[in-house]
């Protein structure tokens, strides 16, 4: 009888993990230089130096300087390099399972108050490079796109709430949380009128108690 050998499987988890590590390191050093001296200050070299990473491994993965932007972007908004998007994550579950509006828009607020504080200062870069290279506009126009469905979703989802201030309107509630999701409200509280992001989140309850509570 003849017995084949037995073959180790290759495990290729520590290789995964290890490139999960570079490019969290690549992203979150391409936003930290992005928002320090804008679009047209940063090299792709200046950004793998920072990472300890070579120009090539960014070249390969990202490809160009634009498509590293919007990774910076995407990690800005969703806090880590995973794939699975905004709307699909635990913190907008809790808002749709809320009981009430009141417990809607106090998640609301804060969740606002989580993703703009890490997001509104590149959000200012994209805008402000809007014309050195097309990618660039195509990155905002789908920021957007993507912030107008948070204003569809969120006024959806608060009109089906009880608690909520009657014979709201659509349009009127939307109009509301346009103001709250604008990244450029969050800069003047914040840059301007001197609030911290704790008393930017309570600005936004009141904000929200104030139109859309009775």
């Amino acid at each position: 009888m003849s017995y084949k050998p037995n073959k180790r499987r290759y495990d290729a988890s520590g290789r995964r993990a290890a490139a999960a590590r570079r490019r969290l390191a690549v992203v979150a050093a391409a936003r930290d230089a992005f928002e320090r001296k804008g679009w047209a200050g940063v090299t792709v070299r200046e950004i793998a130096e920072a990472a300890g990473v070579s120009q090539k491994t960014i070249e390969a993965v990202f490809g160009t300087k634009a498509a590293l932007l919007k990774a910076a972007v995407d990690y800005a908004i969703r806090g880590d390099v995973e794939a699975l998007p905004v709307s699909r994550r635990e913190s907008v579950h809790r808002m749709e399972r809320a009981g009430d509006a009141a417990e809607m828009l106090r998640l609301h607020a804060r969740h606002l108050r989580v993703i703009n504080a890490r997001s509104a200062r590149i959000a200012a870069v994209v805008e402000q490079a809007l014309g050195a290279d097309p990618a660039v506009g195509e990155l905002w126009s789908q920021m957007n796109e993507n912030r107008a469905f948070g204003v569809r979703w969120a006024t959806e989802t608060l009109l089906q709430k009880r608690g909520r201030r009657p014979r709201l309107r659509r349009d009127y509630v939307e109009s509301i949380m346009w103001v709250a999701l604008d990244w450029g409200t969050y800069r003047t509280l914040t840059e301007q009128a001197g609030l911290d992001d704790n008393a930017y989140e309570r600005w936004l309850r009141r904000y929200y108690a104030s139109t859309l509570l009775p």
